[in-house]
């Protein structure tokens, strides 16, 4: 219910958001850039880098494998499930999608589909995705509300960062945080009914 609800929400809102607010955002981003921004999200940017997510997800998986404790060991592994999900299906809708990244000045309706070029690659934000997946995993796991919310907070300035850097549009960021936390809920869900 919740994953549908938070996804759908990101399918209704990217459109609105390409032809509504992306070009109106970005503007107001690149006039208000500072250096304490420059390296506040220089820092949360890393928040989204995959290969990261990849080495903690894996990396707990082992250590609950070498601990011989299955809690430890089941978090990880259903996490891992879920980065891998959540970077398949982003990576497969940045092709098929095609959409110029705002760096390259072609505006924010410029797509060229099934382009394997990374300019070309920008919707939906994969930082963003990874960063929701991992929050809406930990969401659907745990029932403290400040590592769910912290979790949260955390993801949206990795959002943030890849807007703030040029890099996506608002759009690519909604996107993003939809399939990621929708994707990280489910398979959160999922685990927590089959262990049961």
């Amino acid at each position: 219910m919740v994953e549908g609800v938070v996804l759908g929400t990101s399918l209704l809102l990217t459109p609105v958001s390409i032809y509504a607010f992306d070009e109106p955002v970005r503007s107001w981003v690149l006039e208000h850039r500072n250096l304490y921004a420059d390296r506040f999200f220089a820092v949360s940017n890393l928040f989204g880098d995959g290969k990261y997510h990849a080495g903690v997800w894996l990396g707990v998986t082992a250590a609950g494998y070498l601990l011989k404790n299955d809690g430890i060991y089941s978090f990880g592994k259903w996490g891992t499930l879920s980065f891998l999900a959540t970077g398949i299906t982003t990576v497969g809708l940045k092709v098929a999608i095609g959409r110029a990244r705002p760096h390259l000045g072609m505006g924010a309706k410029t797509f060229h589909p099934m382009s394997l070029e990374d300019g070309f690659n920008s919707l939906p934000s994969g930082h963003t995705s990874v960063a929701f997946s991992s929050a809406g995993y930990v969401f659907a796991r745990t029932e403290n509300p400040w590592v769910r919310w912290g979790g949260v907070a955390l993801a949206s300035t990795v959002g943030m960062a890849r807007i703030y850097r040029d890099r996506h549009w608002l759009s690519d960021v909604i996107m993003g945080a939809g399939i990621g936390f929708a994707t990280g809920y489910f398979v959160g869900r999922l685990a927590g009914r089959l262990e049961r």
